[in-house]
């Protein structure tokens, strides 16, 4: 008998941003020309960005990025074993969909298989303890 409910799942998404790397000099000129700027929406937002610049998240470096499919997080730093023995690892990229690419060879930019049709296929998958 087929049954339906809504759930709520977290993703990681990949997003490319800008980052613009200035010495003090530098801002308080970029800072001045943009707020003296009949502005836009835009020059605002960056006028009030430059004018309160965000300090250095403490941390940053050493949070871990993970993946949820169905219902197991995947540490994206660790190696997983299927249901036949083969060890997988995350290549570091996406497929379109956002879901995170693996590999059976170390260093390998293959991006045919995701952690998702590996878990549908062989799962389940346990991670490679060291």
């Amino acid at each position: 008998m087929a049954t339906a409910q809504y759930e709520t799942r977290s993703r990681t998404v990949e997003e490319t941003v800008v980052v613009l790397t200035l010495t003090e000099d530098e801002a308080d000129e970029l800072r001045e020309i943009v707020g003296n700027a009949d502005g836009s929406l835009a020059l605002e937002r960056v006028y009030r960005a430059l004018a309160s610049p965000a300090a250095p998240e403490a941390d940053a470096e050493a949070s871990t990025d993970t993946y949820e499919y169905d219902g197991v997080t995947y540490d994206l730093s660790a190696r997983y074993r299927d249901c036949e023995g083969d060890e997988w690892t995350f290549t570091g990229q996406r497929n379109i969909v956002g879901h995170p690419c693996v590999t059976m060879y170390e260093g390998s930019d293959n991006t045919a298989d995701t952690i998702v049709s590996i878990a549908r296929g062989y799962g389940p998958l346990t991670e490679v303890t060291p």
